[in-house]
This record gives C-alpha cells, sequence and structure tokens, in this order.
C-alpha cells in the first residue's frame, strides 16, 4: 500500500544520537510534517518533543542508540512521536521542574507543555529499555454535548507494540 494512502501514516528512524542530531532530525520532521499537512506549530511541537527526549538519550543511554518513530493518525486528529532506547533507567512519570540554574533536567516538561498526552512503556517482555510516547493534536476536535470521547485513551494503533 502507498504510504500516502496508508491509515496511519508512520515513519522510523534509527540513529546513535551525537551533537548533530537535533538539528537533522528536526529537519526531517519538518520536511515529513509538511508531506502530511500537519500544521506548522504541530509540526514544531513535535520537533521540539522528540530532540528533548533525543538529549535524554545522549546523556542517560550507553551507545546512545535510539528508534523515533512518528505515526500520523489524520482520522483521529494526531500526531504519536514515539523515541526507543534500551537505556534500563525508566524517566519520572511527573515532570519535575529543576532549579533555575540547573543546565539540565526539563525534557520532560518541555514534552509534557507541547502534548496533549504522553507517558513511557518498559521494553518487550520486562526487558531493559524503554519507549517515551506523547501525541499532538492536529485539529480541534468538537463532540456533542453530554459525549466524551475516547480516541484520546486508546493507542494509535493497536495492534502495534512499541518500538524496540
Amino acid at each position: 500500500m502507498n504510504e500516502q494512502t496508508e491509515r496511519p501514516r508512520r515513519y522510523t528512524l534509527r540513529l546513535t544520537v551525537g551533537a548533530h542530531s537535533a538539528r537533522h532530525v528536526r529537519r526531517i520532521i519538518h520536511r515529513l510534517c509538511d508531506d502530511w499537512t500537519v500544521p506548522p506549530d504541530v509540526a514544531d511541537d513535535l520537533a521540539l518533543g522528540v530532540t528533548e527526549l533525543l538529549s535524554n538519550v545522549v546523556r542517560h543511554v550507553p551507545g546512545a542508540r535510539a528508534e523515533v518513530r512518528l505515526l500520523h493518525d489524520e482520522e483521529a486528529g494526531r500526531v504519536r512521536a514515539e523515541v526507543t532506547d534500551d537505556g534500563p533507567q525508566l524517566p519520572q512519570t511527573v515532570p519535575a521542574l529543576p532549579d533555575p540554574c540547573d543546565e539540565h533536567g526539563r525534557g520532560l516538561a518541555i514534552v509534557a507543555a507541547v502534548a496533549a498526552k504522553w507517558g513511557v512503556q518498559r521494553g518487550e517482555a520486562g526487558g531493559e529499555g524503554k519507549t517515551v510516547w506523547f501525541e499532538c493534536r492536529t485539529s480541534v476536535v468538537t463532540e456533542p454535548s453530554g459525549c466524551h470521547s475516547t480516541a484520546w485513551d486508546r493507542p494509535l494503533a493497536s495492534t502495534d507494540s512499541p518500538a524496540t
């Protein structure tokens, strides 16, 4: 099936994160979002969130290898970003703001600020590693009065497990 007609649209990038990775990943995300007609402000949020997560890989994961996965579900009005690594340490589930003079420690607070929803999944079969994911809305969803949508409570691709 052609990627342009596949739902949801997907992109995967495996890389060893280094000093210039953020610039290249931001460029890839913006080009991909342009192809997918994702609004520029959402592309900015995705790029910021992904590069913050990649900076955590550089700081905390031996070998700094990661996989970035983007999934665009146009029908549901969202893009999901996943950053998977094999580091054993899980991030805090509640982002803590560091002392204003600290050089590091704001990554997950930034992700939480740009995302509609975010979380962490352990590696498959209880192994080491994790996937930190977040979702950004690409459109405003209006619901009839009295209705509650659970679309954001379901995984984007229910048959997919996080990339490992």
